[in-house]
């Protein structure tokens, strides 16, 4: 299983409560129908009243590095058009930070 991980700022203007009612509400809902391959999608959103130095944690799961590939190339695509464009409603996309991961359990079941 790979798992990619995107740290997320909101846009300027938008306070966090409206910035993860959206994303929970609009955006979350829009991805799971258009993007291919995706096993799993979780949003992180950060706990109320704490301080943090981003806005949520979006988790999208892939069976292997070869459908990570192609969710890539597809995001270039005019399907995805639609994506991204939603993004750029309450992301600030020039600050989003990607990380590739595989998980390694020490802890848990």
């Amino acid at each position: 299983m790979i798992k990619s991980f995107t740290f997320l700022k909101r846009k300027a203007g938008l306070t966090q409560e409206e910035f993860l009612r959206y994303w929970k509400e609009k955006h979350g809902p829009l991805a799971t129908r258009v993007v291919p391959g995706l096993r799993k999608y979780i949003q992180c959103h950060p706990v109320l009243g704490v301080e943090s130095e981003i806005d949520g944690i979006v988790e999208l799961w892939w069976d292997n590095i070869e459908s990570h590939r192609s969710f890539l190339s597809w995001r270039q695509s005019e399907e995805a058009k639609v994506l991204r464009e939603d993004e750029e409603k309450f992301i600030d996309t020039s600050q989003m930070v990607r990380f590739l991961a595989e998980e390694h359990v020490i802890v848990g079941g």
